[in-house]
């Protein structure tokens, strides 16, 4: 019984070895280049960054029928396009739609609109002017794929420039929602985009693309686990048994086998699969809000907004309703901030409105601690989109200590971080970016990653190697002796064959 096991074991090793072994090399390999080389996206800092100051002397006309005056408006922005100003609006299950507040009409965004925008941010994207030499109108391609949903369908213009940009415009917003360069894409196809199985047909359909990656990593977790168990089974007298590729197999494995472990593992992990920790949140950032600004209001503010010296190098005006009143959020030329009332005035957020936003997240509960932090903690930091420092936080003394990160500047709810989150941001953030608190400065992190991963892809490699070597010695050894039979019968059969011949000519 304990040799059949043990074999059963040996040989469904081999074969995972090689379905599954090739694939964990991949993501090791590519795993490396991600180090580096990240998927094209665009952060809200950077899109404001290519953005001409906004036009207020052609603003602000709205037109008679454009929104009705009571329908709540869930964001507001007015940014420069095609060189006039230009209004952005959001309003619940409805697509964005583009106001131009020079004329008081809605704006279609076309391929020749589209062109404009890209045309107009060309020289502070590239750094020159640069031509368009190629246009197409798309729903979804490799750099789009599973992204920008609300902004589809999408135009893409391809660029002369040397880099080999291609920009991205919204077809419903009508702003630039991403672009790439042909080193960018070179290097996401040998790291994003099969480091995450990203492959457009594939990623196109969630829910296969998803169960896919789920058990290819559930089946590389338990080859790994196999993998460890049978290498430290075989490790006798303080020696390996093995000679050739299939002693560096043995030995990388033991060295790596737990890291490569912990690797596959967090990468299951960064997909929730089953839904093991999902967040259990929802609706906080309304109760921050209270309720949606009214069409009527967002007219009335802007008609008093339009002459203010304080927006004279805005390149962007965005909504921010805090505890139902209107405010906004200004974006200077230079990246800076200011907050304005509905008025015009400037209004910087208070300490007190900040405690009061707190009072609302934390009910029923109570506020365990909060206050102003200068630095990241050990669930905020510099990751994501919206990151800002200083930073609000708060710590609600519920069950689960429950953490919000707020915006000082506008109030908005940044990011919330829950029991769930906490596993995750180390079960997965740490564990597979080792991105822990005491190990961001580089170059430290960049050896130290840089080790396990080649160690992680040493086994993989190996183990593929071997996999495939001992596959293709079985099937040769069958093919030997299947060829073997087929002589021997064939040889049987002529014999016999010989033995019926008539002796004689006629008999």
């Amino acid at each position: 019984m304990g040799n059949g096991v043990w074999r059963a074991l040996v040989v469904l090793h081999r074969y995972l070895g090689v379905a599954v072994g090739l694939v964990m090399t991949m993501w090791f390999v590519s795993g490396i280049v991600m180090m580096y080389v990240g998927f094209p996206q665009l952060q809200e800092a950077e899109r404001l960054r290519v953005q001409a100051p906004v036009p207020w002397q052609e603003c602000c006309r709205f037109g008679e029928r454009l929104v009705s005056d009571d329908q709540a408006i869930l964001r507001a922005q007015v940014e420069a396009h095609s060189g006039g100003p230009a209004l952005r609006l959001r309003r619940a299950g409805q697509p964005d739609a583009l106001v131009d507040l020079a004329r008081g009409s809605v704006i279609s965004i076309d391929a020749d609109v589209a062109k404009s925008v890209a045309a107009a941010a060309a020289p502070r994207i590239i750094g020159r002017d640069a031509a368009i030499v190629a246009y197409e109108g798309i729903d979804v391609d490799q750099w789009t794929v599973g992204r920008y949903v609300r902004d589809r369908p999408l135009h893409r213009f391809d660029f002369d420039d040397p880099a080999g940009t291609s920009v991205y415009v919204s077809g419903t917003a009508g702003q630039i929602v991403v672009w790439t360069t042909a080193t960018q894409r070179f290097w996401n196809w040998l790291g994003t985009v099969p480091h995450w199985l990203y492959f457009t047909a594939l990623r196109s359909d969630v829910v296969l693309w998803s169960e896919i990656v789920i058990w290819a990593a559930v089946l590389g977790t338990f080859l790994t686990v196999v993998g460890i168990g049978l290498g430290i089974t075989q490790f006798r007298r303080g020696r390996s048994p093995y000679r050739g590729i299939f002693y560096w197999h043995h030995l990388v494995g033991l060295a790596f086998g737990l890291v490569t472990l912990t690797f596959v593992v967090s990468g299951l992990l960064s997909m929730n699969p089953w839904g093991l920790l999902d967040s259990r949140g929802g609706g906080e950032a309304a109760r921050i809000q209270g309720a949606a600004p009214s069409w009527g209001e967002i007219k009335a503010s802007l008609a008093a907004l339009r002459a203010q010296p304080a927006l004279g190098d805005a390149v962007s005006l965005t909504t921010a309703p805090l505890a139902g009143r209107l405010h906004w959020l200004v974006t200077h030329e230079d990246g800076s901030r200011t907050r304005l009332d509905a008025a015009g005035a400037a209004a910087p957020l208070r300490p007190a409105d900040l405690a009061t936003a707190a009072e609302r997240l934390a009910a029923p509960h109570g506020i365990a601690a909060q206050g102003i932090m200068g630095e990241e903690d050990a669930y905020y930091f510099r990751r994501r989109d919206a990151f800002v420092l200083p930073v609000y936080r708060v710590i609600v003394n519920d069950a689960e200590r429950t953490r919000y990160y707020l915006d000082p500047a506008s109030g908005a709810l940044i990011q919330r971080t829950d029991a769930n989150g906490r596993w995750h941001r180390w079960l997965f953030g740490a564990l597979h970016r080792f991105d822990f608190p005491f190990l961001r400065g580089r170059p430290l992190w960049d050896v130290i990653v840089l080790l396990l991963m080649l160690g992680g892809t040493a086994v993989a490699a190996t183990g593929s190697y071997l996999a495939l070597r001992r596959i293709g010695a079985d099937i040769a050894s069958v093919w030997r002796r299947r060829s073997g039979a087929t002589a021997r019968g064939n040889a049987a059969v002529t014999s016999d064959a010989r033995s019926e011949l008539p002796l004689h000519p006629g008999q």
